[in-house]
Parts: C-alpha cells; sequence; structure tokens
C-alpha cells in the first residue's frame, strides 16, 4: 500500500523487535492468568474459548485475530445471531471493560500479525467504506492498544478515530509509543471511555458511511426519472408476481439451488469440495471483494490471489501452477475479457484444479458461463429488485449440502425499507436516512446469517414472474447510450471498454480514467444524485490492477435511455470543469 511518509529509524529496525521482547514477556507472566480466564469462559460461556476473526492487517492482508469469547451464540428462529446485547452476558460485560479479551491478541504481536502500538484492527467489511486518507491506517501493522484509544476509544466519532489513526501513522516514534503505552494502562485501570459494544447504540461504520454519502437530498437534474441514479434496489407497485412456472433461465447443471446471498452460494461449494476431500488453498482475482473470501475464511482455505491486468482494452488471468486439491474463483469482469476467463478457467481445468466461476457478472449473458467449470455461483440480488438472493450450481453430481431454512421473516425489514425507498422516490417521505440505515444494516447482518438460509418466498416470486428478456434489452439499450453518448470523450478523458451488446448484457457499464479523475468525477456524480460505485475499494494485499481506475456507470433496468442522457451530461459538465 502506498504511503506519503517517510519512516525513521525506531518504525525501520526497533519497534519489531521491541514487540516481540515485550509480547513475549507479558505472555509468559500472564499465563497463569491466560489460563484461568480460559476455564471461567467455558463454563459461562460454552465453546470454543477462544475465537477467531478475519482482520486486515498491514497492506490490508488479512489475518486471524485472537480473543476470549464474550458471547454466547444464540440465534432467532430464522438462524440469525441474537444482537449483541441479548448475548453478552455478566462476564462478557467483564471481560471488554476490563480489556482483558484483548489479551491473546499477545499471540497476533509475536508472530507479526500486530504491534503493540498502532490502528486497531477494525472489521474487514470496513474496507470498501475507507476513504484514500483513512486507508492509509493500513499502512502499518495494527495495535492492541493506539492514539484513538487513549483519547476517547468507542466514545470518539467515526472521523475523530480515524484522524487519530493518521495522526498516529505520520508520527511514529519511541517517545509516542511509550505515551501511547503508559496512557492506555492508567485508562483500563479506570476503565475509562469505554463504551462496551452492543449496551449501547453506536452507529457502526457501514451505516454511518453510507448516510454520510448518500443522505443528502438532491433535486432532479437533467430531465431524471427520478431524483437519484443508482444505490441499492426498490420494490414499487409494480412487482413482478409468481407465474409457478419455476425459473428456467439459468445455465444448465445437474443439481443447484437458490440461496440467501451470493455469499451463501460459495458456502454451498464450498462445503461440496470439502464433503468431497480437502482443499490446499483458494486462488481467487486480485479484484474480488471481502464479502466473496468469507466462506474460504470460515472454512479455514488459505486464500491466495492471482493477479488480472489489462492493457490495451483486453484481459489476462495471470494464473499459478495448479494442481489436484487446489482451487480457483474465477469471474469475468462485467462481461469484458470472457474469452481471457474462459481460457483460465481451461487451463484450470486441465491442470486438475476445482473451478468455481462467479457468473455474476455474465448472468443474463447469451452464454453466462464456461462448459469447464466444476461450480457457478451467482448474486441475483445485483440484477433484480429483490431483497435477497444467490444460486449455486453443481455441473456434475449432487451438492453435498444445500440451504433448507425459511428466511420470509429475515427479509421483512429490507421489504420495509426498500419500499420505503420508492415512497421517498415518489416524495411521499423526504428522510433518507431510516431506509438507508435499514438497507446498511441488513448488509452487515450477511455476515453472520446462516448459509443454509433458503432464497425468500418473496424474491423467488420476482424473480420467476421477471420478463428476462425486457431485463436485457434495457440494459442493453442503456449501455448503448452511454457508449454512444460519451463516444467523444473516449481516450480523451476516459476510456470506453469493448463491449459486444448483442450477446452480453452489463450489470454495469464499466469505464477507465486515471485514479485522480475517477475520484473526481465520481465526488461530481454524487453532487447531482448518480451512485456510481467503484468495484472493489478493498486492496487485502493483492495488487489494486484494473480497479484502480474503474468506475461503474448506471445502466440497469430501472432506468431509462433519457436518464442515461442525464449521467452522460453530468459527466461532460464534469469534463468542462476539471
Amino acid at each position: 500500500m502506498e504511503t506519503k511518509r517517510r519512516r525513521g529509524i525506531y518504525e525501520l529496525f526497533v519497534k519489531r523487535a521491541l514487540d516481540i521482547i515485550l509480547a513475549g514477556f507479558a505472555f509468559i507472566i500472564l499465563s497463569p492468568l491466560l489460563a484461568i480466564v480460559a476455564i471461567i469462559a467455558r463454563f459461562k460461556l460454552g465453546s470454543p474459548v477462544v475465537f477467531k476473526q478475519a482482520r486486515p492487517g498491514k497492506d490490508e492482508k488479512i489475518f486471524y485475530l485472537y480473543k476470549y469469547r464474550s458471547m454466547t451464540n444464540e440465534t432467532d428462529e430464522n438462524g440469525m445471531l441474537l444482537p449483541d446485547s441479548k448475548r453478552l452476558t455478566k462476564f462478557g460485560k467483564f471481560l471488554r471493560k476490563s480489556s482483558i479479551d484483548e489479551l491473546l491478541e499477545l499471540w497476533n504481536i509475536i508472530v507479526g500479525d500486530m504491534s503493540i502500538v498502532g490502528p486497531r484492527p477494525l472489521s474487514m467489511y470496513y474496507l470498501p467504506h475507507y476513504s484514500d486518507e483513512q486507508r492509509r491506517r493500513q499502512s502499518v501493522r495494527p495495535g492492541l492498544t493506539g492514539l484513538a484509544q487513549v483519547n476517547g476509544r468507542n466514545n470518539l466519532s467515526w472521523d475523530k478515530r480515524f484522524e487519530y489513526d493518521i495522526e498516529y501513522v505520520d508520527n511514529i516514534t519511541f517517545i509516542n509509543d511509550c505515551k501511547i503505552i503508559i496512557n492506555t494502562f492508567f485508562k483500563v485501570l479506570k476503565s475509562a471511555d469505554i463504551t462496551v459494544r452492543g449496551t449501547h447504540k453506536v452507529k457502526d461504520f457501514g451505516p454511518y458511511t453510507v448516510l454520510k454519502e448518500e443522505g443528502r437530498v438532491t433535486d432532479k437534474m437533467n430531465g431524471m426519472t427520478y431524483s437519484e441514479i443508482g444505490s441499492f434496489f426498490w420494490l414499487d407497485d409494480n412487482m413482478p408476481e409468481a407465474t409457478g412456472k419455476g425459473v428456467n433461465w439459468l445455465p444448465a447443471a445437474e443439481d443447484s439451488a437458490f440461496t440467501f446471498s451470493g455469499r451463501a452460494a460459495i458456502e454451498m461449494a464450498v462445503r461440496d469440495i470439502l464433503s468431497n476431500g480437502s482443499m490446499n488453498c483458494i486462488y481467487m482475482p486480485s479484484y474480488c471483494c471481502v464479502s466473496m473470501m468469507q466462506s474460504f475464511i470460515d472454512n479455514g482455505v488459505k486464500v491466495k490471489f492471482y493477479e488480472v491486468s489489462r492493457k490495451d482494452g483486453r484481459f489476462k488471468y495471470e494464473l499459478p501452477a495448479l494442481g489436484a486439491g487446489d482451487a480457483v474463483l474465477v469471474m469475468d469482469y462485467f462481461g469484458l475479457g470472457t474469452d481471457a476467463a474462459a481460457e483460465a478457467i481451461s487451463k484450470a481445468h486441465a491442470a486438475g484444479a476445482i473451478v468455481i466461476e462467479d457468473i455474476t457478472h455474465s448472468l443474463l449473458a447469451d452464454e453466462p458461463a464456461c462448459a469447464e467449470s466444476d461450480y457457478l455461483v451467482a448474486s441475483l440480488r445485483k440484477w433484480f429488485a429483490v431483497p435477497a438472493g444467490g444460486w449455486v450450481a453443481k455441473k456434475s453430481g449432487k451438492l453435498a449440502v444445500k440451504p433448507d431454512q425459511c428466511s420470509d421473516n429475515a427479509v421483512e425489514d429490507k421489504i420495509s425499507g426498500m419500499k420505503e425507498k420508492y415512497a421517498y422516490l415518489k416524495g411521499e417521505i423526504s428522510d433518507k436516512e431510516n431506509f438507508l440505515a435499514t438497507q446498511s444494516k441488513f448488509d452487515n447482518d450477511l455476515i453472520h446469517v446462516d448459509r443454509l438460509l433458503e432464497i425468500d418466498s418473496t424474491s423467488y416470486g420476482i424473480i420467476e414472474g421477471t420478463d428476462i428478456e425486457a431485463v436485457k434489452k434495457q440494459r442493453r439499450d442503456n449501455a448503448r447510450r452511454l457508449c454512444e453518448g460519451l463516444e467523444e470523450l473516449n481516450s480523451e478523458v476516459l476510456e470506453l471498454p469493448e463491449m459486444n451488446l448483442e450477446k452480453g448484457t452489463p450489470l454495469f457499464l464499466p469505464v477507465f480514467l486515471a485514479e485522480e479523475d475517477r475520484n473526481s468525477l465520481r465526488k461530481a456524480l454524487i453532487e447531482a444524485g448518480m451512485y456510481c460505485p467503484v468495484h472493489w475499494p478493498e486492496v487485502m494485499g493483492a495488487n489494486a490492477g484494473v480497479r484502480k481506475n474503474e468506475l461503474s456507470l448506471v445502466c440497469d433496468q430501472r432506468y431509462s435511455e433519457g436518464d442515461m442522457d442525464a449521467i452522460v451530461a453530468c459527466i461532460k459538465q464534469w469534463y468542462q470543469n476539471r
């Protein structure tokens, strides 16, 4: 990860040695206490006593953070974990308030995942929400304690917390580390500035950033159909109804299942592979997102990245040497580079590796999948106005595990939020915060949801009743309109992709710009109420590659060609003002 600072002698040569010496000494001295806490936790909270969580470390590389458990694993009738406040016992509150639950992180320090002092390691699901400046906190090892922890801890706002993190990153010295360690000692003794997560209503960072970015109310511009373009789907009064005929347009496979989400679809494929043997490693493209990694991490499969480069409009999948026991996930980039993706799949198949093809980006193409893939997975809610939905298929043989738990209750709040967004677009309500927070909470809850939940009946009915050919036509027409409108800027400030819109159906229309221009354009679009995402901002130790310069223009079936003209006009206005 790039950094804007010079590293001093202390950081380069002394800090790591002191971490090993001090953490090792503390681990030995505190070992009796660690053993006692483990015994009590086993009797009061159950097993396992120690839990591990995937967290991003230096350069966003994922590592396992070790802690004592402080909550039970109680779930509701939908298989979703109960709120923290209901699972947090008195003993758990004591562990958190005293910070004893953090002591096992001494081991993370010894092995090099962490440092004694540094920015705290936060959830890997925060990575997509970091600004470029906030992302600088990941340029150093995370810490057991840090500058933010001695200046307010959880009582600080998110912005202030990150300000302290960046201040620390820019001022790493022996004296500053000593001050932080001493202040931490007294803060812990006094139990100062500690808000125990799960006992207070603190807005999560994901909802916080979404509300901060999309919470503004904009006026219709350039003849837009609605006051905004993009963000998550809504449910309107013309929701497609189930036909009872089933869904027959998905790729052929010997066995398949609808899942609650795309990551649950990956989970089903992972469980099936592991039921038939082991998986040495999963190789994933350098432009994947953290949610795609979750099932592999949860099942103890080592994740490695392979580079996907793009030159002169052509993609190259640089797979490593593969063999039996290896698995590779391949996903063409928004329907671009399909020949290169198919070549990579063929190469992996010939080497005896297991191939999982994520067809989310090519789902509605005339030929969405490669014949040599072993498993197909997709996220359906990226394409349709559905509360949830994913799909998994095994090309040959039966799936060992399929979702079998009803999820209708799990999407009730999401459906309400989608309907509330439609009411906002019609002008019936003026406040966006509630439905944006509902959507963000739902996305966050997907981390913990039981992977055996089926697709909900509302989502399945919508998919079953949707006119797929009409969706394909509208998306293709919209993408064509964008390309025609932006042609004069092609190779001037941005690069349009070469897309076969006779056979391919775009999820988004990706355009490529210099990183500074990309960020500037996205900001201008947001100011106009046009929410065009970047796929994907997470790095996770991989090279940024094609995603460093990509912006995804919205072209889905919710919008007319007039809305595409509005996007073009906004981009041209930005170009004139840049």
